[in-house]
């Protein structure tokens, strides 16, 4: 059964905060005044700090598990889905953080081993989903294992506060879009890079980096 609306719209203001701090570390007070409700409406919606945490993690579940429908849609052309593939990546990355999962494996194990499985679920999907573009000759012949070991391993250092403005003269959303690109050539076949619509992808880019801005 589908969570209330009200419910989904409390989980997505919190989503935000606890990518970069701990959940274990909150407390009721602090999450109520982050999804900018009393601690009596957040009651009327969430039994308990654990459920809100488990309500979380069913999200990043769900959205992993829709991403998979993207990946194995064969009306849509295999250019066009490494497209979505990578914006959904990103948003992995991003809600997904390193503290996160940390602060799940230590204090959350058995929501940590459930979000692990789908992140590993996913993996697989692409995997094959690479693999066949290979042998229908759209993607250049590569290890796909190692492409996605870089995908989440760049992702992660560019979405890392340090990372654009201390080191490098690129702001982060020029980062990604430059990634995305060195991406597209990497593994797109030359003559299938020009069927590639990227029209929207600097404001879908924009659009993602909103939701934790």
């Amino acid at each position: 059964m589908r969570k209330p609306v009200s419910a989904d719209r409390y989980i997505n203001k919190i989503k935000p905060i606890i990518r970069k701090t701990k959940f274990s570390q909150m407390k009721i007070d602090d999450i109520a005044k982050y999804m900018d409700i009393s601690k009596v409406t957040l009651y009327k919606h969430f039994s308990s700090k654990d459920d809100i945490i488990e309500q979380v993690v069913e999200y990043e579940i769900e959205y992993l598990q829709q991403a998979d429908t993207v990946v194995n849609d064969d009306s849509l052309p295999f250019v066009e889905r490494f497209q979505k593939t990578f914006l959904q990546s990103l948003l992995c990355v991003i809600f997904i953080s390193d503290l996160f999962l940390q602060d799940l494996k230590e204090f959350y194990p058995r929501l940590f081993e459930k979000l692990v499985i789908a992140q590993q679920n996913r993996n697989k999907n692409l995997q094959a989903f690479f693999e066949t573009g290979m042998d229908q000759k759209v993607f250049n012949r590569m290890n796909a294992v190692l492409s996605l070991v870089q995908d989440d391993a760049m992702l992660r250092r560019i979405m890392d506060p340090t990372f654009s403005i201390q080191w490098y003269d690129l702001t982060l959303k020029q980062a990604i879009i430059e990634f995305y690109k060195m991406k597209q050539y990497q593994m797109i076949r030359p003559e299938h890079l020009d069927t590639a619509v990227d029209s929207d992808f600097e404001s879908q880019v924009g659009e993602i980096l909103r939701t934790i801005s």
